[in-house]
């Protein structure tokens, strides 16, 4: 009788678990997949996320006809960045009200780096999959950064780690992923000195020795970022006092310095994206109901250039831009 009572108090015990393992798995499915709608609810529409401090957006529009934007998390009792701990994906169709998907990639699920440190990520969609490029420590200090590869079959991950790419390997490295009209594809990195080189069809390894690049003068200091615009390649980068460019004919350049961006945004980490027609210019701030250098949120302007093409200088505003009617 008393196996008997001994074999029930098992089978129940049993039975309690499994029951509990099957509501985690469900709660963890259930926080991975299901996207939050965040809607901007004033008629300033910066900064464009709210609930959450964003920083180093990484925008782009995919096949699916929507704005895909890829972020670093600043936590709000941050005193440093060694705190930031994922990246997180927003996607949009009017440019105004966002769907966070969540962490679409988090440190604990990177075996070869420390935790914390996950600094701005770049992304592409390459091969029918879509990948995340993001520098991340190794040891835990910004000088032991490499720059890491993750996959996923769809734009709201999650993001599986690959590994890093042999030969980018550095201080905070800063990387900007780039797809040129030819399909080949650059990566551009560097703290105070900005590199670029030709990856890889598999996109962890280097198909040519990195080159450094001439963009006529001498106040680069991290955020490398590449874009196009009637057929003339434009390098960008923060200065450590807002965002400055050069033009050239090459995504290797040289490139012929132009001036600011946008001259008043201490920390620019910016991306540049033509949605339906109208450029759109993607940056963080420090100074948003008690935010500091390590807890920022996201902003979005409008970029317009001139007829010889140099690009309009953008300030900052509390305005943003429009919603777009779908």
């Amino acid at each position: 009788m008393q196996l008997k009572r001994h074999s029930i108090l098992i089978l129940l015990v049993f039975t309690t678990l499994m029951l509990c393992c099957k509501h985690q798995e469900k709660d963890a499915k259930i926080t991975a997949v299901d996207p939050i709608d965040v809607t901007t609810k004033t008629k300033e529409n910066n900064p464009v996320i709210r609930h959450i401090r964003t920083a180093d957006p990484s925008a782009h529009v995919w096949k699916d006809g929507k704005v895909w934007m890829y972020t670093s998390h600043d936590r709000e009792d941050a005193v440093n960045y060694d705190t930031m701990d994922g990246y997180r994906a927003f996607s949009s169709t009017d440019m105004v009200n966002w769907t966070d998907h969540g962490d679409v990639l988090h440190s604990k699920a990177i075996s070869w780096g420390a935790s914390g440190w996950m600094w701005a990520p770049t992304a592409i969609y390459k091969n029918d999959k879509y990948y995340l490029i993001y520098p991340h420590s190794v040891k835990g200090t910004k000088d032991d950064m490499r720059c890491g590869v993750a996959v996923s079959d769809v734009p709201e991950g999650p993001f599986k780690d690959l590994g890093w790419i042999k030969g980018v390997e550095g201080k905070w490295l800063d990387p900007c992923v780039f797809t040129d009209t030819n399909g080949k594809v650059y990566l551009y990195w560097g703290v105070r000195t900005p590199k670029v080189a030709l990856l890889k069809d598999n996109l962890l390894e280097l198909a040519e020795a990195p080159k450094l690049i001439a963009y006529g003068n001498d106040n680069f200091f991290e955020a490398s970022y590449m874009h196009t615009y009637n057929g003339k390649y434009y390098f960008s980068y923060n200065a450590g006092l807002g965002g400055f460019y050069g033009i050239g004919d090459s995504p290797y350049g040289p490139f012929d310095y132009k001036g600011a961006i946008n001259p008043k945004q201490r920390q620019d980490h910016h991306s540049i994206i033509n949605y339906k027609n109208q450029q759109y210019f993607f940056y963080h701030v420090q100074d948003w109901n008690g935010g500091t250098k390590y807890r920022r949120n996201i902003c979005i302007e409008y970029l317009y250039y001139n007829e010889d093409g140099t690009i309009k200088e953008i300030y900052a505003t509390q305005d943003g831009v429009e919603r777009l009617q779908n």
